[in-house]
């Protein structure tokens, strides 16, 4: 297995620790004399048998992916600053606010236009990274 067809077994297991532990929540606790159609035992066990899965799929994941452990660090890094960047405040020209016998000027340090195009840079280097980790992540087993 491939580490693209294990990221997509992953997904796989984590929705159905996801669906187990609801079930148990949900039917943990029923009415003497009603019919539930999961009983909570074997949710519960079926729950930490895909947790342990889990486990054991993520910790071969981060074993293969020892040789691009920087680039998805850059990636995560990036897209956390363009995420950031987005809620940047930019003021096109200044801004001026009156209140009581106060006059503020406001002006950005950083324009809208600056900002785009930083986004725009940021987003094709993360573009070239990704593509980059998909390739690894094809051609590497684990």
């Amino acid at each position: 297995m491939n580490i693209s067809q294990a990221l997509k077994e992953k997904s796989r297991i984590i929705r159905d620790v996801s669906r187990e532990r609801d079930r148990l929540f949900k039917w943990n606790i029923s009415i003497d004399g009603t019919t539930v159609p999961y009983d909570a035992l074997e949710c519960y066990e079926n729950w930490l048998k895909l947790k342990e899965d889990l486990i054991q799929l993520k910790s071969k994941i981060q074993k293969a992916n020892t040789g691009i452990m920087d680039k998805i660090f850059r990636l995560s890094e990036l897209k956390d600053t363009i995420e950031h960047l987005k809620k940047l405040k930019c003021i096109e020209g200044e801004l001026v606010t009156e209140n009581y016998s106060n006059t503020t000027i406001e002006r950005s340090r950083i324009s809208i236009l600056e900002r785009d195009q930083s986004v725009q840079e940021i987003e094709k280097e993360i573009d070239k990274i990704q593509n980059e980790i998909e390739l690894y992540n094809h051609i590497t087993l684990i």
